[in-house]
């Protein structure tokens, strides 16, 4: 009676190892959904900020241009006044203000505003330029991460699977190495000759 008891023991007991393989692999499979599902969601996250944050600095390049070009046109606005001064005061101290000292004046004053306005311009292209290469660095940078965190996130669920498949395995080998002992402890124990 207690060698059938202890092959019972052995049946439940490898029984009980393989459900434990089962329930491992699918600790593993759960765990690893779950971590496909979270980095999908920070993935998205990150090109849903990468978007923002690129939305943002067009936005940005728009002021800057925007800020240059103000400086331009008040460039512009401070020569006519100005020039408007040198011939008033031409025109006053009974000259031609058109002709002469006044024109040599007004002519550099031209010269020197519009070195000026095309260093302004020269820096709105710039800053547009170099704005819109920094705002799609940004944006690429943050569909790359997303999708190597995607790409790990997929690559870890693999292992997590492997892993449960090989938990599977173990666990029926142990079962049947727990079955096999269990059977040789009874056939080690029962008298199987008097049954012939």
């Amino acid at each position: 009676m207690g060698a059938a008891s202890g092959l019972v023991s052995s049946i439940g007991s490898a029984f009980a190892q393989q459900a434990a393989g089962y329930y491992k692999a699918a600790g593993f499979a759960v765990q690893a959904q779950e971590n496909l599902r979270l980095a999908s969601l920070r993935a998205d996250k990150e090109v849903e900020y990468g978007e923002a944050a690129f939305k943002r600095n067009l936005v940005k390049i728009e002021y800057d241009t925007l800020n240059y070009k103000i400086q331009a046109n008040s460039l512009m606005k401070s020569l006519q006044r100005a020039n408007a001064t040198a011939l008033a005061r031409g025109y006053a101290s009974g000259v031609t203000a058109t002709e002469g000292s006044i024109a040599g004046v007004r002519g550099m004053n031209i010269r020197e505003t519009y070195k000026d306005v095309r260093i302004s311009d020269l820096n709105a292209m710039t800053a547009r330029i170099m704005g819109l290469e920094d705002a799609t660095t940004l944006l690429k940078s943050s569909y790359d991460s997303a999708f190597y965190n995607r790409e790990a996130a997929i690559q870890n669920t693999r292992t997590a699977i492997k892993a449960g498949g090989y938990a599977t395995e173990s666990a029926g080998l142990l079962a049947g190495v727990e079955l096999m002992k269990g059977v040789s402890d009874f056939s080690q124990t029962f008298p199987f000759k008097a049954f012939t």
